[in-house]
């Protein structure tokens, strides 16, 4: 189909007879403006035929840049992750409804106004020993930061960590912030790595050293096992043990064929030798720190987590309810780690219903709901407020000074 066109003043024709209005020259593709600049037609009023077809592909298409569709992704992201955190803490916030309905609000203003005061500081506290363990690190690193920027550092990744699913958040914002602070990729990792490191090697000691004193108070709900049954399960762990030791060259050999054939991995193969090269060097000028510092990073990340573990036993003890605190501290470490896989940040919900499902034949309802106010008081409400003020604080200091003319 052709039609007869007749341009005007603002019209431009092409070499090969087509007119185009100027305002869509900005859009056309560069060999049809080097052709404008060659035109045959110096006149601007000859009549002209052109193709609709081939007019109509020169119409400007919207297209998303690469830019616009990451933030549309990463702006949905962001909701999602709103949403998830605010479920998290809902939850978490309504458990005390669901066990003692509102009984549990009488149980708080029988409480002296210290004992809040008593779980803030506690929070504080083991924020700023997880702060004084990073500062440590990295200052053997070579990362030379102020100690406040630090305890900010702290308080936005805790905060990262409490409305993330699985706390994944944590360690991203972790690593970004030390990034920021001029920090390689390399150290950032580095330090991330070893905090959990030394937080693991905690749990690995101290859960052990807890149960034993768990055993008095379980053996008084749990019936006693059969030697037989006992037996089996050790047996059972022994030989599941021993076949992935022995099976671990061939689990090595699929799992590298596996990671051959991801073409993204394979692209990343020599920058992540280099990668893993810098961050051995790395550990090993932790590992080479002098004893007493070495024993400054066991002693702080013990006080971190007696802290924010004891926060429980604490509101028990207030409430009357005398529990041994080495039950009470390896139930939080079994419950509160298998709450973290439900996906819901903080475990909001599972951790505090298993709580109450366990330390039922010990507290009632409506005491057990007043106590698992005053422990998320002290390890989310508190942690959360503080992170909080921290972004503030953070985004207040990277705020442009505008200078008035005087």
């Amino acid at each position: 189909m052709t039609v007869m066109i007749e341009p005007q003043s603002a019209d431009t024709i092409t070499t090969d007879g087509t007119v185009m209005p100027r305002c869509m020259i900005s859009h056309a593709p560069p060999q049809v403006i080097t052709q404008l600049s060659k035109s045959l037609y110096p006149h601007a009023h000859s009549p002209t035929y052109a193709n609709a077809g081939h007019l109509a592909n020169l119409a400007p298409r919207y297209r998303p840049t690469r830019s616009q569709v990451v933030l549309l992704s990463g702006s949905r992201t962001r909701g999602a992750a709103t949403m998830l955190a605010l479920l998290g803490v809902g939850l978490a916030l309504g458990v005390p409804f669901a066990l003692g309905s509102h009984g549990w609000f009488a149980g708080l203003r029988a409480l002296s106004s210290q004992v809040f005061l008593v779980l803030a500081a506690s929070a504080a506290v083991s924020a700023l020993a997880k702060a004084g363990k990073l500062q440590l690190m990295q200052t053997t690193l070579g990362v030379r930061l102020g100690f406040m920027r630090t305890f900010a550092i702290t308080l936005m990744t805790d905060f990262a960590f409490l409305v993330s699913p699985l706390g994944a958040a944590g360690y991203g914002v972790n690593i970004g912030l030390l990034q920021r602070t001029g920090a390689s990729w390399t150290i950032a990792t580095t330090l991330v790595a070893a905090d959990q490191a030394l937080d693991l090697t905690f749990f690995a000691v101290a859960v052990p050293i807890a149960t034993v004193f768990a055993i008095g108070p379980l053996a008084q709900v749990i019936p006693k096992p059969s030697p037989s049954a006992v037996l089996g399960m050790l047996a059972g762990a022994a030989i599941l043990m021993g076949t992935l030791w022995l099976c671990r060259r061939h689990a090595a050999g699929a799992l590298d064929t596996a990671c051959r054939r991801i073409s993204w991995l394979e692209a990343r193969k020599s920058g992540w030798g280099g990668f893993r090269s810098s961050m051995w060097q790395q550990w090993r000028l932790l590992m080479a720190a002098p004893p007493r510092r070495f024993g400054a990073l066991v002693l702080l990340t013990t006080l971190q987590w007696t802290l924010r573990y004891s926060a429980l036993w604490f509101a028990l003890l207030e409430l009357g309810y005398r529990l041994p605190l080495g039950f009470v501290w390896a139930v939080q470490a079994v419950v509160l780690h298998a709450a973290l896989w439900t996906g819901i940040p903080a475990g909001g919900a599972a951790g505090d219903l298993a709580l109450a499902a366990t330390f039922a034949n010990w507290v009632p309802r409506g005491a057990m709901a007043t106590a698992l106010v005053l422990w998320r008081f002290a390890t989310l409400y508190c942690p959360l407020a503080l992170g909080a003020l921290a972004f503030v604080a953070l985004a207040w200091r990277r705020r442009p000074t505008i200078q008035v003319p005087g």
